[in-house]
């Protein structure tokens, strides 16, 4: 090596040889693991710097023109030599060795003992050079070598500490060593140690499983459900969670990799943990859906007015996330300036005097306005709790309920006044046909005398009929006992039995003529209905008018819409019904308040029963009136099998 490096050392085939020879055998050594074989081969070094430098058989420059070249290759031995080797006699005999090298050259030179002269400065002597260089290397060698020692000596107390702490620690922990190809690639993992709770959570022992392939000793602990390549390569978080369904166990595995090849994976058992999480998950479930199943929305708002949690249940009135709500203000949730304020009045009263605070208000949603009541109570020091309750029907109901009640306050008052009216309705019919039939056997009463008062007593028993017949059909319709008997109704005679039952019994004191209105003159005219529901509704509203009409006419008629509805109409020029009484003209035992009604006889009945035949018929009454000009009543019904309605139109 020398020799092939530095080309003063002259020619020497012999020592060539040999170089390559200690090469070779150094190289060997090494390959083979036989350290102190490649470190013993640098004490050749001296011997071949005497070969190349110092011996007679080669051609060489002159000693004292190459010592300083011997310096160099001695000085680059013994920084082998101490990077190689931890024996410190080895060194200082390499030491003494070169030196003697360097000064035998330097003897052969003739300048050994006047070397400090010849060389100036003083510090180009060779000697000089290598044994500085020596004693300053060796101190920091040593010193160095100290550090190293003190530092393995903690690093091994740590080691030790931490394997004391490993082998008593609760988790189950496992050592592996990683075996590598030439690339850097692990070709597997083998067991190296595991610690007391592994082999007592795992029941095996260390000798049972230490040298072993981890992936075997895994698929024995967990029937060849665990990754341990997965785990311990691929997880960048380096923790991950594994369910040992086998032993319906839960671990949180840590993997710890402290050097190059070495891993620790610490199975920490969490099945408690997972265990109260599912059974605080569950009863979370079972809370939730016991305070969903309630119809009530619960908020916690703290004492700023910032709501904090909130159960409603799903899909009623609103559609609530967590982030439209949580966060946010009672001032931000919709409610009027007003009503928020008293919202923050109530939460720090209630939190000041520990009181329950109550709070109804209105809401409009997209699905309409609602009504709520907010009952506030105290959670905590800085909350309180709120239970939102619809109670829009509640509402609802107690304004129908208070509708109803003055309904039925009102039904109670015309029910009294119309058997007080009833009442007199009747005595006085009776009084006037007993009295007329006491005078009627006067043999003193003239011709003319004794019709009048027949006809008076026929007019008051006909009253009384009509007043007897509507309270047999207000019962029939209150028992609902009214059946709907549908055939051939021939119209056209029908109406003209009612104009002969009413045209002639017209008071002589009214100026009322009576008229028909036929559209279709045909008398085999007609339809399927109820003759005598429909005989009865035309009735009534004939009688009305007649009652309510002191001059002028009273008609009684019907037109066909085109050829499937039939229309009827009884109109008049009576006296008219007030707008203000529009409302309740069909409401039972009703009387309009008018100077005819206060002189004539009545129940206030008539137009309900009308209103409640036609609906049986599939018919609706409607009505318009004025003041003074009369009234107008009518109804349409379907024209079912209908017979003799063509007409010419010219």
């Amino acid at each position: 090596m020398i020799h092939l490096i530095s080309p003063d050392t002259g020619n020497c085939s012999i020592c060539d040889i040999m170089l390559i020879a200690v090469s070779v055998m150094a190289v060997m050594c090494s390959l083979n693991g036989k350290i102190i074989c490649a470190i013993n081969s640098t004490f050749s070094i001296p011997v071949f710097v005497y070969a190349y430098y110092i011996s007679d058989f080669n051609s060489h420059l002159s000693p004292i023109e190459t010592v300083h070249h011997s310096t160099w290759w001695l000085m680059a031995g013994l920084l082998f030599l101490y990077h190689y080797s931890r024996l410190e006699t080895r060194v200082i005999l390499y030491f003494f060795f070169s030196l003697a090298v360097l000064s035998f050259q330097l003897y052969k030179a003739d300048h050994l003992f006047d070397s400090f002269t010849y060389f100036t400065p003083a510090i180009t002597n060779p000697l000089l050079i290598f044994t500085a260089f020596f004693l300053a290397t060796f101190y920091l060698r040593k010193r160095l070598i100290s550090i190293i020692e003190k530092l393995e000596g903690q690093a091994n107390q740590n080691i030790e500490s931490i394997n004391r702490v490993l082998q008593n620690s609760s988790f189950l922990i496992i050592k592996l060593s990683a075996v590598r190809d030439e690339d850097g690639n692990v070709v597997k993992l083998n067991v190296d140690k595991v610690n007391n709770a592994f082999e007592s959570g795992f029941k095996l022992n260390l000798y049972q499983i230490q040298g072993q392939e981890a992936g075997y000793v895994f698929d024995l602990i967990f029937k060849g459900k665990f990754d341990v390549n997965k785990i311990v390569f691929f997880n960048k978080r380096k923790v991950s969670e594994y369910h040992a369904a086998n032993m319906d166990k839960w671990f949180k595995v840590h993997v710890i990799n402290p050097s190059y090849n070495l891993f620790y994976l610490a199975f920490e058992d969490i099945t408690q943990t997972k265990k109260k999480l599912a059974e605080l998950e569950a009863s979370k479930r079972r809370y939730k859906v016991l305070l969903e199943a309630i119809p009530d929305i619960f908020f916690v708002i703290d004492k700023d007015g910032i709501y904090e949690d909130f159960v409603i249940k799903e899909s009623d009135l609103f559609k609530i996330e967590d982030a439209n709500i949580i966060g946010s203000s009672i001032y931000d949730a919709g409610f009027p300036d007003q009503m928020a304020s008293k919202i923050y009045s109530c939460i720090q009263h209630s939190l000041k005097n520990n009181s329950i605070e109550t709070i109804e208000y209105s809401l409009n949603t997209p699905n309409g306005t609602f009504l709520f009541e907010m009952r506030l109570a105290k959670l905590n020091a800085n909350s309180v709790i709120s239970v939102a309750r619809d109670i829009t029907k509640r509402k609802t109901a107690e304004f129908s309920l208070e509708k109803a009640l003055a309904r039925a306050e009102e039904s109670d008052k015309l029910k009294s006044a119309f058997l007080a009216n009833l009442s007199h309705e009747i005595r006085t019919p009776m009084n006037i046909i007993t009295n007329f039939t006491r005078m009627l056997a006067s043999p003193d009463m003239e011709g003319m005398e004794r019709l009048e008062l027949t006809d008076a007593i026929t007019q008051n028993g006909l009253q009384l009929m009509n007043m007897i017949d509507n309270t047999i059909h207000l019962s029939k319709i209150e028992t609902e006992s009214i059946s709907v008997n549908q055939d051939f109704c021939r119209i056209n005679p029908l109406l003209r039995d009612i104009y002969n039952e009413f045209s002639p019994n017209i008071p002589d004191t009214k100026d009322v003529q009576m008229k028909l209105n036929f559209d279709v003159a045909n008398t085999e005219f007609g339809f399927a209905t109820d003759n005598k529901l429909l005989k009865e509704a035309l009735s009534i509203l004939v009688d009305n008018a007649v009652k309510y009409t002191q001059r002028g006419t009273v008609t009684l008629g019907y037109e066909m819409i085109r050829t499937d509805r039939i229309k009827f109409v009884v109109t008049d020029t009576g006296i008219g019904i007030p707008k203000d009484d529009f409302e309740n003209i069909f409401s039972r035992f009703y009387r309009v308040q008018n100077p005819i009604n206060q002189s004539t006889s009545g129940s206030g009945i008539g137009l309900p029963i009308a209103q409640h035949y036609i609906s049986l018929l599939g018919g609706e009454l409607e009505f318009e009136s004025t003041i003074d000009k009369g009234s107008k009543f009518w109804f349409t019904l379907l024209f079912k099998e209908g017979r003799g309605y063509m007409k010419i139109v010219s």
